[in-house]
């Protein structure tokens, strides 16, 4: 497995473009492993926002499967340092702990008359921290403390048959500290992400030590 990060240049108007569809930033991101499908790249990214009030870059997380060349985004002067690129294995044993954060989208399906499930937004703290835990308990770790950070509904665009949809997701970081409980199961958890929407920037979970 291997983790970049990346510092977006935030005056660039292409970094403008591409943090502002998330959906063409995952295709961009993907489209650096031209010979390789999505499923083998394994991405998952997260986008993390410096204070407005200060001028500094934008962090951008990406986890692949793949080890990743940036040179792209060097030749366009997408970025203000150059990328770092970090290999990891993954090795967990049971008990052990770790500091977490997540950019959650928290959902559920519900259904709908016709039968259909439809997928909504949970909003409620309380539901959100039960979100959480459900997925805790499917992917082999138990939460042990935990802050929310609500960071409002995050909009992309996408475009299907020349059709152009809004998108908005419930975006919830997630910091706190967790517990491996099954390392088989939390192992497939760091390698597919957490929740849904990952196209959209959402699932990384990232790990650190406590």
């Amino acid at each position: 497995m291997y983790l970049s990060k990346i510092l977006l240049d935030p005056a660039s108007r292409q970094v403008q473009k591409e943090i502002s569809n998330r959906y063409e930033l995952h295709r961009t991101l993907t489209a650096q492993f031209p010979q390789e499908s999505r499923e083998n790249i394994g991405l998952l990214y997260r986008i993390e926002m410096p204070d407005r009030q200060v001028y500094q870059p934008i962090r951008l997380l990406i986890q692949t499967q793949l080890e990743p060349n940036w040179k792209k985004f060097v030749d366009r002067k997408l970025l203000t340092d150059r990328a770092q690129v970090k290999e990891f294995n993954l090795n967990f044993t049971e008990k052990t702990s770790y500091y977490f954060r997540l950019l959650g989208n928290p959902t559920m399906r519900k259904k709908q008359p016709d039968g259909s499930g439809k997928r909504v937004g949970l909003y409620k703290i309380e539901e959100q921290e039960n979100w959480l835990s459900r997925k805790a308990e499917q992917g082999g770790f138990r939460v042990l403390a935990v802050k929310l950070t609500d960071l409002g509904l995050i909009e992309s665009i996408k475009q299907k048959n020349s059709r152009i949809y809004n998108i908005k997701h419930l975006g919830i970081q997630f910091d706190g500290i967790l517990s491996v409980k099954n390392p088989k199961n939390f192992e497939k958890t760091i390698i597919k992400g957490v929740g849904s929407a990952k196209a959209f920037g959402f699932g990384l979970l990232s790990l650190a030590k406590y």
